[in-house]
């Protein structure tokens, strides 16, 4: 009776705390929004690879000298922040195997400081990071072929060097290159041992490991496909913890994207992005294994080793296929991006009306008062922002003219217009907290939470080009708190990802269906705590 009740005021105090933390951190949301809120676009379009008053940047295996030490124990606070979260969201709470948690937490870290903190670790990703570059360039080969001028020598017209023609190609390459390597069996080995890594360490079974381990290097539909006979049986807390680990990492071929728009911004980016898919494929079985308990027993239990169907015939086959393979993620990935984009704009513009009114009327009592000084302005701005007479003006274009016109003459009347509403404002609010928790200053939470909302409703793609906006510009994040976020959106987990892992998955094992619907929006949830608690670690050792 007395253990009953020590537990049970456990966790009481346990989540009064948390309550009393997001309470507090809400609070210091608004407050904070009061002060600074930097406007982030999620994905305005920005050219990729303008380097133009990018920060100064931090080297992998560097880390910041002058980080206060708050905003490392604030990083540390919210690994058990995150863990806490888990908890409460728990199905059974009394099967949690906490050796399990503690050696897996461990084993993240461990690879953390490997990675960012010691000369070994540094000097074996940056070697990555050089691979991964010396690849793009090769991708950059096969753009010039497809994109080049005849007349400039082979050499892609400036005007062309955009998204679709520098980003999109890497997918195609990386699709291929992937194909190649485990046709040849060597991202089976790869695989098998950091899986081996993981299984001895935290006793997960044969089959959730590997799948883990899998979702490193491919995307969450195909790393299942590593462990397919045993997906029609596996247990509850096993298909949770495949699906987490596919909502928590990112596959090959999208993450040469990113490195290749996030370069200008971060020094061996590539080498951060692979270090953020090794540690959350620990913190998704943590996280899963928290929320959803095992409780059966896995007939993988003793360990299991990949078995890949070879669907090509020799090397050339793989290639083609994974070529082919490319070119549909790729032109999915842009159609996707279109039309994400697009609607995030719509949903702006309905968003923003009442403002987009007020600021009209504004600009009209603006006008007038100019008029009214005798003061004139340029005849081009004139006919572009006058309302007086009843032209239009595009709502958007308003707060723009309010600017323009106030910066044109001597002494402009004073006009006070209200700050233009947005999704990524409202993703600032209430993803302030979670931002705090990773150790991002107050003063950047709303930027930072911007981007984390954009990616869990969106997706990672459209949140880091708005990180690359971000990064830019007087209102631009600190290098510290860019990288947190990069980590931090190294990761599927977006409500669209559940029907893709539904519908990827259930082909596998029809029968699971039913399963792998009722776990999809937790395992959604737990794939972002898992991404979130890697970027608390970068957080405490940068």
């Amino acid at each position: 009776m007395r253990r009953s009740s020590l537990q049970g005021m456990l966790r009481l105090g346990a989540v009064g705390f948390f309550t009393v933390f997001v309470t507090l951190a809400g609070v210091g949301a608004i407050g904070s929004a009061w002060s600074a809120e930097p406007e982030v676009a999620a994905g305005d379009g920005a050219e990729v690879g303008a380097a133009d008053a990018a920060p100064e940047r931090i080297a992998l295996g560097a880390g910041s000298t002058d980080t206060p030490v708050t905003s490392r124990l604030m990083s540390a606070l919210g690994i058990f922040g995150f863990i806490g979260i888990a908890w409460g969201m728990s199905t059974n709470r009394k099967a949690i195997d906490w050796r399990l948690v503690a050696i897996g937490t461990g084993l993240q870290l461990a690879f953390a400081v490997l990675i960012l903190k010691t000369e070994v670790g540094a000097a074996g990703f940056a070697l990555v990071g050089g691979a991964f570059e010396t690849l793009l360039g090769f991708t950059s080969e096969g753009s010039k072929l497809i994109f080049g001028s005849f007349v400039g020598g082979g050499q892609v017209d400036g005007a062309l060097i955009n998204f679709a023609f520098a980003v999109l190609p890497t997918i195609i390459f990386f699709s291929a290159l992937m194909a190649v390597l485990y046709h040849a069996g060597v991202m089976q080995l790869v695989v098998n041992a950091i899986a081996a890594v993981m299984q001895r360490t935290m006793r997960t079974s044969g089959s959730e490991t590997l799948s883990a381990a899998g979702n490193i290097f491919v995307g969450q539909t195909e790393a299942p496909l590593l462990v397919r006979p045993f997906v029609d049986k596996m247990t509850l807390s096993e298909l949770m913890a495949v699906m987490t680990g596919g909502f928590a990492t990112v596959a090959g071929g999208v993450m040469a994207s990113y490195i290749q728009f996030l370069s200008p911004y971060f020094t061996n980016i590539a080498g951060h992005l692979m270090a953020a898919s090794v540690m959350s494929a620990p913190a998704a079985l943590v996280i899963a294994k928290i929320m959803v308990p095992e409780t059966e027993e896995s007939e993988t239990r003793g360990g299991a080793r990949i078995g890949v169907e070879r669907l090509d015939a020799n090397i050339v086959d793989a290639a083609a296929r994974g070529a082919s393979e490319g070119m549909t993620l790729a032109l999915n990935v842009a159609a996707m991006l279109l039309a994400f984009v697009a609607l995030v704009a719509a949903l702006n513009y309905v968003i923003a009306l009442p403002s987009y009114v007020q600021h009209g009327a504004a600009l009209r009592s603006l006008l007038t008062q100019v008029a009214a000084s005798g003061a004139s302005l340029p005849a081009e701005l004139a006919a572009r922002c006058d309302v007086t007479a009843g032209a239009v003006v595009r709502l958007a274009d308003r707060a723009g003219c309010i600017a323009d016109v106030t910066a044109a003459v001597p002494s402009p009347p004073e006009v006070s217009v209200a700050d233009v509403f947005s999704l990524q404002r409202l993703f600032g609010y209430v993803f302030w907290p979670i931002a705090l928790l990773m150790g991002v200053p107050p003063s950047e939470c709303s930027a930072v939470g911007a981007l984390l909302g954009t990616k869990m409703a969106l997706n990672e793609f459209v949140a880091y080009l708005g990180l690359v906006d971000a990064m830019q510009g007087p209102s631009a994040l600190s290098p510290r708190s860019g990288l947190i976020t990069a980590y931090a959106l190294c990761g599927f987990a977006n409500f669209g990802s559940i029907g893709i892992q539904i519908g990827g998955i259930g082909g596998l094992a029809p029968s699971r269906r039913r399963d792998l619907a009722k776990l999809g929006l937790r395992a959604m949830v737990a794939g972002s705590l898992a991404a979130f608690m890697t970027a608390t670690i970068a957080g405490v050792l940068l």
